[in-house]
């Protein structure tokens, strides 16, 4: 299927995706404002192994023989007493230490593992306050397969399955290079869909030198949650090829794989462009992630150093040194038996419920579906003109879903014409993009300029009291009033909050520059809702 979104989608989710502020700064490897999630699961992968496979290009691919698997580089079976290596941590909430990416530390635990029947011998159920260090060693190259089993009770936005890496917790500007991957959640899918797993990694070398710099993604683009109280195997084949995108980044050729199927396959769609027309960096695999850096090894299964820690099983997770061949996939998969009934410590699993949304009464005018369904760049206010001299204020009460991120919230556009950016003209020109959790972004043409707390690289200043902790609570039922100045040929953005609670915040951006005082301004949301006074 080619994926003719991304001129839109990709560019804004991924950036909008990045970090919420405070939470872990994107520009830090942070993966912050998740909220937990649970339920159902919504389809299948794919096809069912065993035979063919069908690529997501349309159309089903050759059929897959299965083929004798190559000796494993690492294998954990999980099987209670096998004396495996893997050791019990725990989150040191707020408490990063010297990781100065992290939001917080982790440590060593105490705690006893249960484990159960799962589809190849027994599993290990993790209970949602501890995970375990894999203890896992490089393979010392850009080619090489992990490959586990796993079945969620509950999972989260950019929380972790498995993660592993060089410097995860470190900030790639203090002279670190920091590599990792993170098989995860996102809500990067059609009209801010939630998937998973993805499979979401980094390189950011501390110098940038080498081109490698990228924040590359592969998943199985159906906008689906697979694991989800059901057991599936997720394969990542690291195949190596290296890959130059138009941007400078350069990235490695990867396969993933759901259930033994190929869902995705990096390297062909660079060479033949069968997934969408144009290859990008966007969806491939960074390099470097299993050779060896300037620290320690790391890797974990069900937590990281910023997100909710996972709550299901894992059983029988291989590395392997080499790329394996979709035969030798399928044959890692016919291994075992997804049918199994799998019965959690008593209390740990069922019982989750999906958090609900507020039940909202609109008072004004109405900005978004009240379900929350209004995907990003889908609805926007009407346009306000700021003459010159002038400034122009709009309030209105923020909403959101309950499995909100911190970018969840109201949106500022500021534009050289008094209208939905969906009716600009061609001569319109976009000043600023500023997002609720104090993100933002100017575009020159179809460049993007900035984004984050790269706002002052713009010259802009930025100014809040929020708490980052606390900001998706705080927004959700609070006042905002937005008062925008056109000083002629600067703007300023001034927004006064009062939370549901009647605590106040000030957000402030300032020194904007527009073009000889044309200014408007509108609102719009991504996955939240404005009662507009």
């Amino acid at each position: 299927m080619k994926k003719k979104f991304l001129s839109v989608l990709l560019a804004a989710a991924m950036v909008a995706s990045l970090a919420a502020c405070g939470g872990g700064d994107a520009g830090d490897g942070g993966q912050a404002g998740n909220t937990e999630t649970g339920g159902e699961t919504e389809g299948e992968a794919g096809t069912e192994a065993g035979g063919e496979t069908e690529g997501e290009a349309g159309g089903t691919a050759a059929e897959v023989t299965p083929e004798a698997i190559p000796d494993a580089f690492a294998h954990i079976t999980f099987d209670e007493g096998a004396g495996e290596g893997y050791t019990v941590v725990e989150r040191a909430e707020n408490e990063p230490g010297d990781l100065d990416g992290a939001t917080h530390g982790i440590v060593d635990s105490t705690a006893s593992l249960s484990y159960a029947d799962g589809p190849v011998g027994q599993a290990l159920y993790l209970d949602g306050e501890h995970a375990v260090n894999l203890h896992l060693e490089p393979t010392n190259t850009d080619t090489y397969t992990v490959s586990y089993w796993m079945n969620a009770d509950r999972v989260a936005t950019y929380a972790p399955t498995l993660t592993l890496g060089y410097n995860m917790g470190k900030a790639a500007d203090a002279g670190n290079d920091v590599t990792w991957f993170n098989i995860t959640q996102s809500e990067w899918g059609t009209d801010s869909a939630k998937i998973f797993p993805i499979v979401w990694s980094r390189n950011e070398a501390s110098d940038a030198q080498d081109g490698t710099d990228c924040w590359p993604w592969m998943y199985a683009f159906d906008d689906q949650r697979h694991g989800i109280r059901e057991w599936v195997m997720v394969t990542l084949v690291a195949s190596g090829e290296v890959q130059n995108g138009a941007t400078g980044a350069t990235t490695v050729g990867a396969q993933y794989y759901i259930n033994g199927n190929l869902v995705y396959d990096s390297a062909d769609n660079y060479t033949n462009h069968t997934y969408w027309d144009e290859w990008t960096w966007d969806a491939s695999l960074a390099p470097n992630i299993m050779k060896p850096g300037d620290a320690s090894f790391e890797s974990w299964f069900g937590i990281n150093y910023w997100d909710t820690i996972y709550k299901g099983f894992v059983d029988d997770l291989y590395v392997f040194d080499s790329a394996l061949t979709p035969g030798q996939v399928l044959s890692l998969y016919q291994l075992g038996n997804p049918a199994v009934e799998s019965v959690a410590p008593e209390g740990a699993a069922g019982g989750e419920e999906e958090p609900q949304n507020p039940v909202v009464t609109v008072t004004g005018t109405q900005l978004g579906a009240e379900d929350f369904s209004s995907g990003w760049w889908t609805t926007f206010s009407e346009g306000w003109e700021v003459p010159s001299g002038e400034t122009v204020s709009k309030t209105f009460v923020n909403w959101h879903g309950a499995e909100a991120s911190n970018w969840n919230n109201f949106v500022i556009v500021l534009q050289s014409e008094a209208v939905s950016p969906l009716e600009k003209s061609a001569d319109c020109v976009e000043y600023a993009v500023l997002r609720a959790d104090n993100w933002g972004w100017k575009m020159d043409g179809d460049t993007q300029l900035t984004t984050g707390d790269n706002l002052d690289a713009l010259g802009w200043t930025v100014e809040s009291d929020w708490n980052w902790d606390t900001f998706a609570a705080d927004l959700q039922g609070a006042t905002v009033t937005v008062s925008v100045t056109n000083n002629g040929d600067t703007a300023d953005v001034e927004c006064q909050i009062t939370t549901a609670a009647g605590d106040t915040h000030f957000q402030n951006y300032k020194n904007i520059a527009i073009n000889d005082g044309a200014l408007g301004f509108c609102l719009t949301v991504d996955s939240s809702m404005l009662d507009i006074q």
